[in-house]
C-alpha cells in the first residue's frame, strides 16, 4: 500500500478517534455533533489534495457508523450529509480565501454547513419538520464549539510538531499490526434479513419485542449494548411530538398538548430506529467482507484507530504534548502480535433472527 494511501487511512483514523471521544459526550439529539472530528481536517487543509480529502471524508463517515453502530441504519445519511457538506465547505473556503481566512473562520463555516445539512436530512428521514424547532439551539451550539476547535487548531499548528512532519513528502508512515478478523457470512446474511424484517414490522407491541430481540442479537455478535443513546433518541422524538399535536388530546399542560396519534407515531418511529441501530451494531460485529482497495484502506483505518486509542491512553503532559506523543507512537513500527476477534454466537443469532422475522410477519398479518 502506498504512502499516500497510508496517510489517508491514518488521518481517517484520527478523525475516528475524535468522533469516538465525542460519541461518549451526552447530547440532546443522537445525531448532534460538536465537531471534534473536524479538528484533524482543519490541520491538513493546507497540504491535502481534493481526491485524498474526499476519501478521508467518506472513511470518516463510514468509520463513525461502524463505531456508533449506525452504519446500516438511516442515521448514517444524517452523518454523511454533515460530514461531506462541512468538509467540502471548509476545503473550498481554505482554497478560495487562502491566507485571508483563519482556521477559526474555516471551522465556523464547517460547523454552520454541517448542522444545517444534518437538520435538513434529519427532517426527511426521522424527525419531520418539527426538528427545525431545535435549529437555533443546534446552530448556536455548533458555532460555539467550532470557535473553540478553531482556536485550538490554530494553537496546535503553532506549537505542535507532528503536522509539519506529516506534511513532509519524505515522512514514512509504518503499517500497524492488524487484528485478525474472519468474516462470518452466514451471520452477516442473517442480520441483513433481520434488518429487512425490522423495516417491515408494524405496531408498538411488535416493535417493542423486536427492540429487545435486537439487543440480544447485538450481544450475540459481541457488540456491547449501550442504553444511553437509545434513551436519548426516544426522549428526543417524544419531545418533538409535542410540537406537532395530532389526534385525541390525552393530557394538556398549559399550552402544551400530548396527543394520541403524535405520541404513537413518535414511539413507533423511535422503536424502529432503535432496533435498526442495534441491528446495525450486530451487523458490524459479523465483520462483513471488505473487498478491493477501498476495503483494504478501511481495514487499515480501523487498525490505525486501535493503535491511536492505545497510544493516547499512555501519554503525559499538556493536551498538545499528549496529542503529539500519541500521533508519534501510532505512526511508528508496531511489533505487537495480532489478535483474533471473538467469533459470533451463530446458533443463538439464528434463533434470534428467526424470532424477529416471525414477530414482524405476525405484526403485518394482524394489521
Amino acid at each position: 500500500m502506498s504512502q499516500s494511501e497510508r496517510k489517508v487511512a491514518f488521518i481517517s483514523a484520527v478523525t475516528l478517534l475524535c468522533s469516538t471521544l465525542e460519541f461518549l459526550i451526552p447530547k440532546p439529539l443522537p445525531f448532534l455533533r460538536l465537531g471534534l472530528a473536524n479538528l484533524p481536517l482543519l490541520l491538513i487543509l493546507d497540504f491535502i489534495d481534493l481526491p485524498s480529502f474526499l476519501a478521508i471524508l467518506l472513511l470518516k463517515a463510514i468509520g463513525q457508523g461502524m463505531v456508533s453502530g449506525t452504519l446500516f441504519s438511516y442515521l448514517i445519511l444524517i452523518s454523511l450529509a454533515g460530514t461531506l457538506s462541512s468538509g467540502l465547505a471548509m476545503y473550498a473556503a481554505k482554497r478560495l480565501l487562502k491566507t485571508h481566512v483563519s482556521l477559526v473562520g474555516v471551522s465556523l463555516i464547517g460547523a454552520f454547513t454541517s448542522n444545517l445539512s444534518q437538520i435538513a436530512v434529519a427532517a426527511l428521514v426521522a424527525y419531520g419538520s418539527a426538528i427545525w424547532i431545535a435549529a437555533p439551539l443546534m446552530l448556536s451550539l455548533g458555532l460555539a464549539t467550532s470557535l473553540v476547535l478553531g482556536l485550538f487548531a490554530e494553537r496546535y499548528r503553532r506549537r505542535g510538531t507532528f503536522t509539519a512532519r506529516f506534511a513532509d513528502p519524505s515522512f514514512i508512515l509504518e503499517l500497524p499490526a492488524m487484528t485478525e478478523r474472519t468474516g462470518q457470512g452466514v451471520a452477516t446474511i442473517a442480520v441483513m434479513v433481520a434488518i429487512a424484517a425490522i423495516i417491515a414490522a408494524e405496531g408498538l407491541g411488535a416493535l417493542g419485542a423486536i427492540v429487545l430481540l435486537s439487543f440480544a442479537m447485538q450481544t450475540a455478535c459481541r457488540r456491547r449494548v449501550r442504553l444511553g443513546p437509545p434513551a436519548a433518541l426516544l426522549l428526543s422524538l417524544l419531545l418533538l411530538s409535542l410540537v406537532e399535536p395530532n389526534g385525541r388530546v390525552l393530557l394538556s399542560l398549559g399550552s402544551i398538548a400530548i396527543t394520541e396519534t403524535a405520541l404513537l407515531n413518535a414511539l413507533t418511529k423511535a422503536l424502529r430506529l432503535i432496533a435498526l441501530v442495534s441491528a446495525s451494531q450486530a451487523l458490524v460485529g459479523t465483520n462483513p467482507p471488505l473487498r478491493g482497495k477501498a476495503g483494504s484502506i478501511l481495514v487499515l483505518t480501523l487498525a490505525y484507530f486501535a493503535r491511536l486509542t492505545h497510544s493516547f491512553r499512555h501519554t503525559q503532559g499538556s493536551i498538545i504534548e499528549r496529542v503529539d506523543q500519541a500521533l508519534e507512537r501510532a505512526t511508528g513500527e508496531d511489533a505487537a502480535p495480532t489478535e483474533r476477534a471473538k467469533p459470533v454466537h451463530t446458533p443463538i443469532l439464528l434463533v434470534l433472527v428467526t424470532l424477529i422475522v416471525a414477530t414482524a410477519a405476525i405484526s403485518r398479518f394482524l394489521q
